[in-house]
């Protein structure tokens, strides 16, 4: 019966085991979540601060162009499209830096996965050698 026992332990040890480990798999899921919702957000409100920008810019060069008696000239129009092109390469280069961030957040959390099923591996090898050499260890101890 003793084995009988053991074993009905090291059951109990995994599966309690498995259970935190998919509790805490969650967790980082939601931490990863989360951050990366926290980060798109935050560049949709950098867009749009940008966009705001843009749009003031784009009104006070023509508005000097305007009052220059230049406001169709191609040096006008120039001045124009450098301001536009300026702000696509910046609100281009903010989106590739929040991809970046997401992605070692996202790589975090899966090393966090990983590191979550390698310590299951590791407890449910430890139980199984404890039951072999007739030793148990209960995570309720």
């Amino acid at each position: 019966m003793g084995a009988l026992g053991s074993l009905a332990s090291v059951g109990l040890n995994l599966a309690l085991a498995e259970q935190a480990a998919r509790r805490q798999n969650r967790s980082v899921e939601g931490d990863r979540d989360q951050q990366v919702q926290a980060i798109q957000q935050n560049l949709d409100d950098e867009r749009r601060i940008a966009t705001d920008r843009l749009r003031r810019q784009l009104a006070t060069q023509r508005a000097r162009a305007g009052a220059a008696g230049v406001a169709s000239s191609a040096t006008s129009n120039a001045v124009l499209r450098g301001l536009i092109q300026t702000a696509q390469a910046d609100n281009q280069a903010r989106a590739a830096d929040a991809q970046q961030e997401v992605d070692r957040i996202r790589q975090r959390a899966r090393q966090a996965s990983r590191r979550n099923l390698l310590e299951l591996a590791s407890t449910a090898t430890r139980a199984s050698f404890g039951v072999t050499s007739g030793r148990t260890s209960s995570l309720l101890d």
